[in-house]
């Protein structure tokens, strides 16, 4: 077991948690298990989703957090790791600091030592990096397996108030997502989008049969009878080296890789992320800050 991981037995794992009709025995967290603890809301949906998806879901995780709330999700390609970027970056943007609540929690269906997807292995430090925790009910050695993932899901939403679902066709594993936070007696929210889109259709049938319908981080506060704080009027830019490397005008990947010494996975990565979060937009070879 790494240095950081707690292993918590059922009597130490949240209430909310401990109530869920199928409990987990334990848990394996690796981070601050106090990331557990406290308001939360799901943010899942599809793994092949669309730019328009992964956009929506990182801006109303960031949102969320900027409201003083942690979000949840299962490190997944798509919506789940869209959605823990945007927690990530209310904490690098400024929306939050570290005396807040964590930003963010990923649940696996692997052990600790078995990161899935192994590609998303630097996402699950920086969220620990950042207060938050990884955890799992599987032992550190385990591999993913096909049956994991809707056990997963009942302690993504067992750990939260309620669910978002993004995007999803209406065979998506989110789907068991919003039957077991029903079950728990959680809210259930879901976002619509284009009625011709196959990852509309989960979504819209979930709205026809009474799920919320949700647009924005506001509407989530209101489904969950939250209070709504208006975000401050100060300039919330994000102040790290990749943004600050990329001009008002193109400026090129080399220029910017030149500009902040960091290596060119890293300059990448934060790219897309920014330019996920609206901050900056893909132009003529390079990048520009949006307006």
């Amino acid at each position: 077991m790494a240095k950081s991981d707690t292993a918590l037995p059922w009597r130490d794992l949240p209430l909310a948690l401990r109530s869920i009709p199928d409990p987990p025995r334990r848990l394996f967290c690796r981070g601050d298990p106090d990331a557990l603890n406290g308001p939360a809301v799901a943010v899942v949906g599809s793994r092949r989703c669309t730019r328009q998806g992964r956009e929506l879901a990182f801006a109303l995780a960031r949102d969320l957090v900027a409201q003083g709330l942690s979000v949840v999700s299962g490190l997944a390609y798509g919506i789940d790791a869209a959605a823990h970027r945007g927690a990530l970056a209310a904490r690098e943007d400024g929306l939050t600091d570290a005396a807040s609540r964590p930003p963010t929690v990923a649940v696996l269906g692997s052990g600790l030592d078995n990161i899935y997807p192994r590609a998303h292995a630097r996402l699950a430090a920086a969220i620990i990096d950042a207060g938050g925790a990884v955890v799992t009910e599987h032992e550190h050695d385990e591999g993913p397996r096909k049956q994991h993932f809707p056990a997963r899901n009942r302690i993504v939403s067992g750990l939260c108030l309620g669910v978002v679902i993004v995007e999803a066709s209406d065979r998506s594993g989110s789907l068991i997502t919003a039957r077991l936070a029903l079950e728990q007696g959680r809210d259930v929210m879901a976002v619509p989008s284009l009625v011709s889109s196959p990852l509309s259709a989960g979504c819209h049938r979930l709205i026809r049969q009474g799920a919320a319908l949700v647009e924005n981080a506001e509407h989530v506060l209101e489904a969950l009878e939250l209070e709504w704080a208006e975000p401050s009027s100060a300039t919330t830019e994000p102040t790290d080296p990749v943004f600050a490397a990329v001009g008002a005008t193109v400026t090129t990947v080399d220029a910017i890789i030149a500009g902040t010494g960091l290596s060119v996975e890293a300059v990448l990565e934060r790219l897309v992320e920014l330019e996920i979060g609206g901050h900056v937009v893909e132009h003529a070879g390079g990048y520009m800050r949006c307006p």
